[in-house]
C-alpha cells in the first residue's frame, strides 16, 4: 500500500518540493508549458489549418499559463488544459442546421450526402443546381439557409475578376499581353510592373499569395477570428514591388496577383473596381443582392471549421481577389448566364495554360478540369475565414452546382464535384 501512496503523494505535491527543485525539473516544466501550445501552433500551420484553428493554440496558452500559477502542479496542468481544450472542440464544432428549405429532390439529395457524413462540420448551407433542359432550370435548397442568404464567396471572386477582365480586352480597354504598369504606373520599374496582364489571370506571374504585410497582420488577427485585409492600394502596391517573382513562369496561385489585376482593369476603365463589378456584371445580370465588401461588411461574420467565430473580411484593395458577398439566387442567375452564353467575358473560361496538375488548366482565373466521369467542368471555389463557396459549371452539358455554406469548410469541393457527378 504504501508503494502506491508514495507516486501518489509525489503526483499531487507542488513540482517545487518533489521534481522541480533543481532547475533539471525547472527546464521540464517550462517545456511542457511552452511545448503544449507550441505543438497545437505548428500543427495548425503545416496542416494548412491556421486561420481555422491557430485559436486553440492560443486558447492552451492562457490555459496552462493560469493552470500552472495556481497549482504549480505539472500533471494537473496537463489534464486540466486537455479537458478544456477537448471540450473546446467538441461544443465549438459546427453543428448542422436542422431546418430545411426548398425543392423536395435536392434535399433528398442532401439527406443523403448527410447519411454518409459529408455534412458533418457545416451550419447553414444554401445549395443551387442549374439545368438548361429541365422543366424548372434552376432548383434550390436549403438547410438553415434560403436561395437570398449572403455569404462571403472568397476567392470565386476572382472568376467574377476574369469575366470583367475578359469583357474589357473585348471592348479594347486593356490587352493582355500589356505590362501591368501600363495601367498601374506606380508598378513601373519594378519586376511586379513587367509582368503582363495575362501572366497574372492565369496565376504565372510568380507574385506570392498575400503580401508581407497582410501575411504579419495575419499572424495575430487570425487565431482571434480577425480580419487581417483591409488593405488600401498603396500597401498593396508595396506587397507587389517588394516581389522578386522567383516563381515566374509556373502556376503559383495568388490573391495578390488577383487584386493587382483586378485594380488594373478598373484603371483602364476609369472605375473603381466595386463600380466596375456592378455596372458590368452585377447589374446587368439583376444580381441584385451582391456586392463588393470593400470598404464596410455586408454580413454578420461565420465560422472557422473548428468553431471560431471569424470576423467578415472586409477586404479593402484586396477585394478583387476574394471581397464579394452574394447569394445562391444570385450565383445561380450567374452561372444560368454562362451557360446560355449571355454573361459577359465568357472568353475568361477557355483555357489559357497549365494549373498544376495534369487534368487542369487555368483561363482568366477560371480553373477547367477533366474528370474520370468524362466531364469538363469549369470551376472556382472560395474560402474566407468564416465562409465557403464551391461553383461548378458543366458547359457541355448546360448544367450547374453551387454550395454556399458560413463555416470555413474546404470540403465544400467534395460536396459540389458530388453533385455535379450525378449529371454525368
Amino acid at each position: 500500500m504504501s508503494r502506491i501512496r508514495q507516486p501518489l503523494r509525489v503526483a499531487l505535491a507542488r513540482d517545487t518540493s518533489t521534481f522541480a527543485r533543481r532547475w533539471p525539473g525547472k527546464a521540464l516544466v517550462a517545456a511542457v508549458l511552452v511545448g503544449i501550445p507550441v505543438v497545437l501552433f505548428v500543427r495548425s500551420v503545416r496542416g494548412g489549418s491556421y486561420i481555422d484553428d491557430s485559436w486553440l493554440a492560443v486558447l492552451a496558452a492562457v490555459v496552462v499559463v493560469l493552470a500552472y500559477a495556481l497549482s504549480r502542479r505539472l500533471l494537473a496542468t496537463v489534464v486540466v488544459a486537455s479537458i478544456v481544450l477537448g471540450a473546446a472542440a467538441l461544443t465549438m464544432t459546427p453543428q448542422l442546421a436542422t431546418a430545411s428549405t426548398g425543392d423536395d429532390t435536392v434535399l433528398e439529395r442532401l439527406d443523403g450526402l448527410r447519411s454518409d457524413g459529408m455534412l458533418d462540420g457545416y451550419r447553414d448551407l444554401a445549395v443551387a443546381t442549374v439545368d438548361l433542359d429541365a422543366a424548372t432550370p434552376i432548383q434550390f435548397a436549403g438547410l438553415g439557409a434560403d436561395p437570398h442568404t449572403r455569404i462571403e464567396i472568397g476567392s470565386l471572386t476572382k472568376a467574377m475578376t476574369g469575366l470583367v477582365i475578359a469583357d474589357a480586352v473585348e471592348r479594347g480597354e486593356i490587352r493582355l499581353d500589356a505590362p501591368v504598369y501600363t495601367y498601374l504606373p506606380r508598378l513601373n520599374g519594378s519586376p511586379a510592373g513587367a509582368v503582363t496582364m495575362r501572366e497574372l489571370v492565369t496565376h504565372t506571374a510568380g507574385y506570392v499569395a498575400f503580401g508581407p504585410a497582410t501575411m504579419m497582420r495575419g499572424l495575430w488577427a487570425a487565431p482571434l477570428g480577425h480580419n487581417f485585409f483591409s488593405a488600401d492600394e498603396t500597401q498593396v502596391m508595396a506587397e507587389a514591388r517588394a516581389g522578386t517573382l522567383e516563381s515566374r513562369g509556373t502556376y503559383l496561385y495568388s490573391t495578390l496577383g488577383a487584386a493587382t489585376a483586378g485594380l488594373a482593369v478598373a484603371a483602364a476603365t476609369g472605375m473603381d473596381y466595386p463600380e466596375l463589378l456592378r455596372t458590368r456584371l452585377f447589374d446587368p445580370l439583376g444580381m441584385s443582392d451582391t456586392v463588393v465588401e470593400e470598404d464596410r461588411n455586408a454580413v454578420e461574420g461565420g465560422w472557422s471549421a473548428s468553431g471560431l467565430p471569424v470576423q467578415p473580411w472586409v477586404m479593402g484593395a484586396y477585394a478583387p481577389g476574394g471581397g464579394v458577398v452574394s447569394t445562391a439566387h444570385d450565383l445561380a442567375t450567374l452561372a444560368t448566364a454562362l451557360l446560355d452564353g449571355t454573361a459577359p467575358g465568357l472568353t475568361a473560361m477557355d483555357p489559357e495554360a497549365p494549373a498544376g496538375a495534369d487534368d487542369t488548366a487555368v483561363g482568366m482565373f477560371w480553373h477547367i478540369s477533366d474528370w474520370s466521369t468524362g466531364q469538363t467542368i469549369t470551376w472556382h471555389t472560395g474560402q474566407t475565414g468564416g465562409y465557403t463557396t464551391y461553383f461548378g459549371i458543366d458547359r457541355a452539358d448546360g448544367t450547374a452546382v453551387i454550395l454556399l455554406s458560413d463555416v470555413s469548410n474546404s470540403a465544400i469541393s467534395d460536396l459540389g464535384r458530388e453533385l455535379l457527378a450525378d449529371h454525368a
